[in-house]
């Protein structure tokens, strides 16, 4: 079907187009993706390069505070041994303290055990709850080694001296020759029964 427009050409209708292509608008649409399409491809460079630096610095003053810390740990670790060792020392000196006996009397019951010939060159209290008795024996001929048992077998059988121990051990025998003369130095340990009796 024709249609005829009658009306004057100033008051017809225009028709506009669907779409009409603005050069100059679609330039300034291509210059803003681009400028954003830029400004994130610079983003996804920049961003992680300046967590790296970041996290680098971060990573070298961690290292340079662990330095300072390595003196400091040390001197810690030193101070903790000593306290270990002053702890076992002063756990002793209770165990020692706390038991039922005078020293002076047992150093003197030892003294009525012992046999002529040996003499003493150390008695101590160790932190294996023991008593360690040291010295040397000198006789003729062969008897050295025979007095060192003897005695041991004295103090085992000495009722008042031995009933707070429970074991006594021969630990050290070092023979040597002296003017023809067999001296033997010696190293008993009597180990002290826990204070239950034990």
């Amino acid at each position: 079907m024709i249609e005829i427009n009658l009306l004057p050409e100033g008051m017809r209708k225009q028709k506009r187009p669907f779409f009409k292509l603005d050069l100059e608008m679609v330039g300034k649409v291509k210059f803003l993706v681009g400028g954003i399409a830029l400004g994130f491809l610079i983003l996804l460079v920049i961003v992680p390069s300046i967590g790296s630096s970041i996290r680098k610095k971060q990573i070298i003053q961690i290292l340079l505070e662990e330095q300072n810390i390595d003196p400091q740990r040390f001197q810690a670790e030193e101070i903790n041994k000593e306290v270990t060792i002053l702890k076992a020392k002063m756990n002793m000196l209770d165990e020692i303290t706390k038991r039922r006996f005078l020293w002076a009397q047992k150093l003197n019951e030892i003294s009525d055990v012992v046999l002529t010939g040996i003499w003493f060159t150390r008695i101590y209290s160790d932190s294996k709850r023991r008593l360690i008795i040291q010295g040397s024996v000198i006789s003729k001929k062969e008897e050295a080694m025979a007095s060192v048992g003897k005695f041991m077998k004295n103090i085992k059988e000495h009722e008042s001296f031995f009933k707070d121990f429970k074991n006594i051990k021969l630990e050290t025998v070092q023979r040597k020759s002296i003017n023809e003369r067999d001296v033997v130095d010696f190293k008993i340990a009597l180990y002290f029964k826990n204070y239950d009796g034990s």
